[in-house]
């Protein structure tokens, strides 16, 4: 038995669905499926803590924070070059 379910996704993200199953000559319903169930099983697998998501959402004080960073980056500490040395 299987249950429709309907959600609201943007136009970029359609386009990209009708691209995939067009290439892989595959059905939308199936690659929804397989990909929710992958989804769900990671989120099992990894620590909650270490999920990164799909977008980060920040204040615009922290935006105007970063974009100072980004301008003007710190020198990199000696914790930072031994690990990128290794």
């Amino acid at each position: 038995m299987s249950i429709q379910i309907s959600a609201h996704i943007s136009d970029s993200t359609k386009q990209q669905v009708d691209a995939y199953v067009k290439r892989r000559g595959i059905k939308k319903g199936f690659l929804l499926e397989e990909a929710l169930l992958h989804h769900l099983q990671a989120l099992k697998s990894i620590p909650e803590d270490l999920v990164i998501p799909a977008a980060l959402v920040i204040s615009e004080d922290s935006m105007k924070q970063l974009a100072d960073i980004i301008k003007s980056p710190p020198e990199p500490t000696k914790a930072l070059q031994d690990l990128m040395n290794d």
